[in-house]
């Protein structure tokens, strides 16, 4: 036994291999879990379930509802993460740990959540209906939902970009007359554009993907509220495999796009502190 501790510990080459072997692993593992829907289809009913404008339809839904998303998040998002990052109080403190719950709560709940407070025997609810504004089994709804998810993800990923920025540039520029707004918009901004994206991308793909929350606010209308995840779990439950795996095969395509986007200029934020 000490022998092959010894083994283990010195032959650098030995805990490589070990290494590679269990990345390698889990590699094949996963990509055997989600290749294997297309295993259950022919190359023909793939091809004619793909050309069906529904489809198209719902995908776009999601598109244009996770575009919102992510502008809503820039708005947002880039003056809470300079309040994160440079403002450290009790209040900044208390914007964190708000703005960070989502990532611990079940997306479940926060559908819920929304569905019980903006509906119509909410005060709340009430209130933004008699001016004509509807959130339950409407568009606005699934944004609100899918920002309040997604926001974290941005945030998280904007001020750890904004963490990095050398504090002695920030001084220095506000003895030379440079207002909080100069600051950010010609200094924080332009130093942090790897994270911006990387967390635009990040945002955008968590909303895309996203299912549970959604549901539970955008009922089934199609055209309307069918989103992506949505139509899958629909043709699923109908027993319409081809349709389901068709639609899941593009949302991976774009997952594998926008988780690529999100990795290279996140790691290239990495490089250039």
């Amino acid at each position: 036994m000490q022998n092959f501790k010894k083994l283990f510990i010195r032959n650098n080459k030995t805990f490589d291999i070990i290494v590679f072997f269990i990345g390698f692993a889990f590699f094949i593992s996963l990509s055997l879990l989600l290749a294997g829907i297309f295993f259950q289809t022919s190359l023909k009913l793939f091809l004619s379930e793909i050309s069906d404008a529904h489809l198209w339809n719902a995908i776009f839904l999601s598109f244009k509802i996770s575009s919102a998303v992510v502008l809503i998040n820039l708005i947002i998002g880039i003056p809470l993460s300079y309040i994160l990052s440079f403002k450290k109080n009790k209040i900044s403190f208390l914007l964190d740990l708000i703005s960070t719950l989502p990532l611990t709560t079940s997306p479940l709940v926060i559908g819920f959540a929304v569905l019980i407070t903006m509906g119509p025997l909410n005060p709340i609810g009430k209130f933004f209906i008699s001016h004509g504004i509807k959130f339950v089994f409407t568009p606005q709804g699934i944004i609100l939902v899918q920002l309040i998810i997604s926001f974290p993800f941005f945030v998280n990923i904007l001020k750890e970009s904004f963490d990095s920025i050398n504090r002695k540039m920030i001084n220095l520029s506000k003895t030379l007359g440079a207002s909080s707004f100069e600051i950010l918009y010609k200094i924080i901004l332009p130093l942090s554009l790897n994270g911006l994206l990387a967390g635009a991308a990040m945002s955008w793909s968590r909303s895309m993907g996203e299912y549970a929350a959604t549901q539970m606010v955008s009922g089934v209308i199609p055209n309307l509220t069918e989103t992506a995840p949505i139509e899958v779990f629909v043709k699923t439950s109908y027993g319409n495999y081809p349709a389901a795996i068709a639609i899941s095969a593009v949302l991976m395509l774009i997952s594998f796009i926008s988780l690529g986007i999100f990795k290279f200029f996140y790691y290239r934020a990495k490089r250039t502190k």
